[in-house]
This record gives structure tokens, C-alpha cells and sequence, in this order.
């Protein structure tokens, strides 16, 4: 949270945006760190004391789209480097890790934003994707496991100016 609340107020500045800005840092923790659950406006008035017109607003002023559209393209974003870093997982098993609750819906999302359906990407990705790479760490992990929060946040923090 602290490296969004710095991120955000180095490029808005510490002026009347500060506290806008820090109603975003909560929403975007909040998102991150349930990315895979589903997420209501309801939920984010709660996390940051603002209506959810408040919240809309705000999302508007900073990232030109609701929070609603915002967390839908954090979590094609995930699922895209999710697919990249496992090929080999199912895209179900991807899309429900993202927060999507079914294939198609994810599939016609990623193939909308993307221009290319998942399982093309898919089977690109294992074409390039060298077999002797040894990975250090489990790919489970970094999808469902304890490491989950940890890459998603890396990944959208350094994304973050792209959504």
C-alpha cells in the first residue's frame, strides 16, 4: 500500500488530490488483494469511507475509466502474465484465479481487449516458451498459492500507468 500511496501522490502531487488519492491506494489494495473474489461498489464504499459515486469519480479523474472497468483490465492484465508464466495450467483454472466466473466471459474479454483469444496466446506462449528453463519457484504458487498477492501486486504496480 505504501509503494501505491507514494506512486500516487509523486505523480499527482501533495495537493488537493491527496486525499483522492488516497482513497484510490485503498481501493487498489483492496482489489489486489481479493482479485479473485468478486469485488462490488458496495464493498468499496466500505473500504474507503466514499459513495460509490465519490469512488466513480475519482477512478474517472485519475485513470479516465470507472473502478469497475479498471479492475476488469488489472485482471486480464494478471491473467495475461498468468498464461505467459504457466502455459501449461488450464485457462479455467487461470480465469478463476483472475476473478472471472466463467470461460467464455473470460475468453470474449481477453480476445476483446487482446485482439487474439486466450488459446491462441496460449499456444504461442508455448511455442516460445523454452522447456530446459527451470523455474525456481512453483507456478502454483504464484497463481493460487502464498506468492499470488505478491506477483499480482509487482505486476500491477509496475503496469500501472498502462491501465
Amino acid at each position: 500500500m505504501d509503494d501505491l500511496d507514494k506512486r500516487h501522490l509523486a505523480i499527482y502531487g501533495k495537493h488537493a488530490h491527496t486525499e483522492k488519492a488516497l482513497c484510490i491506494v485503498k481501493v487498489i489494495n483492496h482489489i489486489v488483494e481479493n482479485i479473485s473474489e468478486e469485488i462490488t461498489l458496495e464493498d468499496l464504499e466500505n473500504i474507503c469511507g466514499k459513495s460509490r459515486f465519490d469512488i466513480c469519480r475519482i477512478f474517472n479523474l485519475f485513470y479516465d475509466v470507472t473502478p469497475i472497468k479498471w479492475m476488469w483490465k488489472v485482471r486480464l492484465a494478471l491473467a495475461r502474465e498468468f498464461i505467459h508464466l504457466a502455459p501449461e495450467w488450464s485457462l479455467t483454472d487461470i480465469s478463476y484465479a483472475c476473478g472471472f466466473s466463467s470461460l467464455p466471459h473470460f475468453s470474449r474479454s481477453f480476445t476483446k481487449t487482446y485482439k487474439e483469444s486466450p488459446l491462441k496466446f496460449k499456444q504461442c506462449v508455448k511455442k516460445t516458451v523454452s522447456p530446459i528453463i527451470k523455474k525456481e519457484s512453483s507456478d502454483y504458487d504464484f497463481i493460487f498459492g502464498i506468492k499470488r498477492n505478491s506477483f499480482s501486486r509487482k505486476m500491477l504496480i509496475s503496469n500501472l500507468r498502462h491501465f
